[in-house]
């Protein structure tokens, strides 16, 4: 008996780092998000994970660049929660034009197979960054390589 429950604690132990390296393996790739900003345009948000490292982007309908934003990414566990922290953030308004932001930013997360929620900008006040849910759909490899010609 003394084993068996021996046997259960340390599977119990070992369950949550096995689903963050699932998460980790599903999240790879690109992430796309439309919605109307607070000026009424519409825009495409996407993310783009690649191991431990994001690139973030915000673009007008007519992919005019907003925003570009790039660093570090990863995957924590808090409570009960799946939460993704960005951290050693540069941004600009182009890949080419970027400065240090001092901040990091933790969104807690689902993931159902193609579909990534995140609730972003609940971690802490921000000036102009209001709290919302943005639901990111998986952005299909043949979906992306038509976005880029």
């Amino acid at each position: 008996m003394r084993q068996l429950l021996l046997s259960i604690s340390i599977a119990a132990l070992l369950l949550p780092s096995t689903l963050f390296a699932d998460d980790s393996d599903s999240l790879a790739g690109k992430w796309s998000f439309k919605k109307t900003n607070d000026q009424g345009q519409n825009i495409t948000q996407t993310i783009e994970v690649k191991k431990d490292k994001f690139i973030f982007e915000i673009r007008t309908s007519d992919d005019s660049v907003v925003l570009h934003a790039e660093g570090d990414f990863k995957l924590e566990k808090l409570g009960p929660f799946s939460v993704a922290r960005f951290s050693h953030i540069r941004a600009g308004s182009s890949s080419s034009n970027l400065d240090d932001v001092d901040d990091v930013y933790t969104s807690v997360y689902t993931l159902d197979e193609d579909i990534w929620t995140m609730a972003t900008n609940f971690d802490k006040q921000r000036d102009g960054q209001k709290p919302s849910v943005d639901v990111y759909h998986h952005v299909k490899a043949k979906a992306a390589s038509k976005e880029t010609k």
